[in-house]
């Protein structure tokens, strides 16, 4: 599994975020990346974090996401 969560610090939004993965089982499913640490991620994904990314599908969801999508997002 090669799922990523994008985030930042002090984000509320990825906060809950992770608490919506951790509830529905996907807790130990990703990696969360800070993009702060790469203006290349910032200038990708700064204005839609948190996002969940599948590294090995190239697909990604951007918040507000549910626990089924990002199951599917696993799963594909």
């Amino acid at each position: 599994m090669s799922l990523i969560l994008y985030s930042r610090p002090n984000c509320g939004l990825c906060d809950h975020a992770e608490a919506l993965l951790a509830e529905g089982g996907l807790g130990s499913a990703y990696t969360k990346v800070d993009i702060e640490s790469d203006l290349d991620l910032v200038s990708r994904y700064g204005d839609q974090i948190p996002v969940l990314f599948n590294d090995a599908t190239g697909e990604k969801l951007a918040w507000p996401f549910t626990v089924s999508q990002a199951r599917d997002l696993v799963d594909d």
